[in-house]
């Protein structure tokens, strides 16, 4: 056998993207609601049961990172805190 063999840890030849990314710089989130065009984003909205929701998800990184967003479920509620009653706005995945 050439070489030798210890016990001691192996360093890995590639950076793992979760600690790369944490290290270099944050990720910024945002959930922005839109009038029923996509042309203006809604400050306030209000909405009843059963109406539709234009909903944008996304995420702000550098311009050579581009990442996807994906939303497995989202609740609305009349309060900030409020632990009831609260709405499936997204469900199922998506």
């Amino acid at each position: 056998r050439m070489g030798s063999v210890s016990s001691g840890a192996v360093q890995p030849t590639w950076v793992p993207f979760g600690s790369t990314m944490a290290h270099r710089r944050r990720l910024h989130f945002a959930l922005d609601v839109y009038d029923s065009t996509w042309s203006s984003r809604l400050h306030r909205p209000s909405y009843s049961l059963g109406e539709l929701i234009n909903i944008e998800a996304s995420v702000t990184t550098g311009p050579r990172l581009p990442l996807r967003v994906f939303v497995d479920q989202c609740v609305a509620s009349p309060r900030v805190a409020a632990t009831w009653p609260k709405y499936k706005v997204i469900a199922d995945n998506g």
